[in-house]
């Protein structure tokens, strides 16, 4: 997030301009440097001593948490977000590798921290910081706030930033950084597309999600506005979008397809000074990226990026209707490679896994052991490092990259089992399909199932759902047809609030269906 020295910077410039919005709560330039300036010098004053400092939030977006994560980028300390809305179990596992010295939260996510066993957790060396409420015994926002502004020093400790993986693959890994790239990136992004102080984001990620901050931090350092919305409610972010004249936002697929599917966005394109939307992820079907083209007029662009890698590849909207299953060209300041299982590099259009070089690249995992790999990939700039992901892929010879698999979820990158490629690519088949508005495949082990498919699929609407389920079964036994598929209709497929499918809870609302045989 910003320091209070460009917070300053800003306020100077324009000092009634609207820096934060967050429901009826605006604030000016003016107004975050008043409270950044005065939350800094409260924190300063009750850190622990002893232990580097690290600070983690288990929060739902707020101004609030704002102003807490730029007092802390001001005094140096590290704040990552923790999902709040993982198992009590995962957000333990999550503590354990961070071992934060400051641990913020709200009266909501408080019980999930209990039930991860943060009290045992605690003890002299952490402090507790209440974003609403009151705790007795522990700072709050306001008391932290009441503070008075006086120059503080940052702490003294070598720069490090964490941020933790989604862990679809399992437990989320922290992900560390010695050095800072957001200064470099945000003179390419500026460059690309122009971006400065006249715009304003719609913040839809939450902002434990490293792309949520991330984003936000580059509107506020040029001085613009950032509004937080509300999550995935369509007609919420179409009123934010006209009334707040947003200009860009960064939104997942799912939340991208409640704001297009939402009757209030029909005009946007019209109507909004909309210009730029930027989405990932393999929800981004046929129906969103024509509707979003429809509604939104011709913003929207694809990216492929990870927490440990940053941002790899970016796909405009003119592409996106030539090569829609593709991640795009590489960013700029990054290089992408295809290699085998021995780490060799392979040519043009032979599949293999994904490994990427870039100023934006991990030092390390906190409990993991990354594979660097070093490569020369024959662009005349020697041999460099590359981070060998977990994903797989093919470079066509113009050097874009389309991704064929995965490592976690239903297919296993795997270079000895062609079965695994074709479930990944059914989903882009099926994504594809005019009559079917969302749908996953998951592949089961089960008793009662055995080996198989079983794919719900949203139609794009009621009157097309029959031919949706002919069309969804046969793309099914085509690409997949030594496994027995089980199709059925549902209204909506559940996502976690960054973009995950919510699987577990999806098939335990479908397998009943699937058993009686309604697939």
């Amino acid at each position: 997030m910003l320091k209070l020295a460009d917070i300053r910077r800003n306020a100077a410039r324009r000092p009634d301009g609207t820096a934060i919005v967050d429901g009826p709560d605006r604030l000016t330039w003016q107004q975050f440097e008043d409270r950044t300036a005065r939350v800094t010098a409260g924190l300063h004053a009750v850190l622990p001593p002893g232990r580097p400092a690290r600070a983690a939030f288990v929060a739902e977006n707020s101004w609030q948490l704002v102003v807490v994560m730029a007092a802390c980028a001001s005094l140096g300390i590290p704040c990552v977000g923790l999902d709040h809305t993982a198992s009590p179990e995962a957000t333990a596992r999550a503590l354990e590798q961070l071992r934060p010295t400051v641990l913020i939260s709200t009266s909501r996510c408080r019980p999930l921290l209990e039930s991860a066993g943060v009290p045992d957790l605690g003890g002299d060396d952490v402090l507790t910081v209440h974003l609403d409420g009151s705790t007795v015994g522990a700072p709050t926002y306001a008391s932290l706030a009441a503070a008075g502004p006086r120059e503080v020093e940052p702490v003294d400790q070598p720069f490090a930033t964490y941020c933790f993986t989604s862990g679809t693959s399992g437990t989320p890994k922290m992900v560390i950084r010695n050095f800072s790239f957001e200064e470099r990136r945000l003179t390419a992004l500026v460059a690309r597309f122009g971006f400065g102080p006249d715009d304003v984001h719609l913040v839809t990620v939450p902002l434990y999600h490293s792309s949520g901050p991330g984003w936000a931090r580059v509107f506020l350092a040029l001085g613009g506005s950032i509004v937080l919305c509300p999550e995935g409610d369509g007609a919420v972010m179409a009123r934010l979008i006209r009334t707040e004249g947003v200009t860009t936002s960064l939104m997942v697929p799912p939340v991208l397809a409640s704001l297009v599917s939402h009757p209030e966005s029909r005009d946007l394109a019209a109507t909004s000074r909309l210009r730029f939307v930027l989405s990932g992820g393999r929800q981004l079907n046929r129906w969103l990226i024509s509707t979003a083209w429809e509604r939104l007029g011709p913003v929207l662009h694809l990216y492929y990026g990870t927490t440990e890698t940053g941002l790899n590849t970016l796909i405009t909207p003119d592409e996106l209707h030539t090569v829609p299953g593709r991640a795009g060209r590489a960013w700029e300041g990054s290089t992408l490679a295809v290699v085998d299982a021995q780490g060799h590099l392979l040519p043009p259009g032979v599949r293999g896994r994904v490994a990427i070089a870039s100023y934006q690249l991990m030092d390390d995992y906190a409990n993991a052991q990354p594979v660097f790999l070093e490569l020369d990939p024959g662009d005349g700039d020697g041999p460099r490092r590359f981070l060998l992901t977990g994903d797989s892929g093919v470079l066509d010879a113009q050097g874009h990259l389309e991704l064929t698999g995965r490592t976690d979820g239903v297919s296993k990158v795997d270079e000895t089992a062609p079965l695994d490629v074709n479930v990944f690519g059914l989903e882009y088949d099926l994504m594809d399909l005019p009559c079917v508005r969302d749908t996953v495949v998951l592949r089961v082990d089960l008793p009662t199932l055995g080996d198989a498919l079983v794919v719900p699929f949203v139609p794009v609407s009621a009157e097309r759902e029959p031919g949706g389920r002919r069309a969804v079964r046969a793309a099914c036994a085509g690409r997949v047809p030594c496994l027995p598929a089980h199709v059925l209709p549902v209204a909506s497929i559940p996502y976690s609030p960054t973009g995950k499918v919510r699987a577990a809870e999806l098939l335990e609302q479908v397998l009943p269906r699937v058993l009686a045989g309604e697939a």
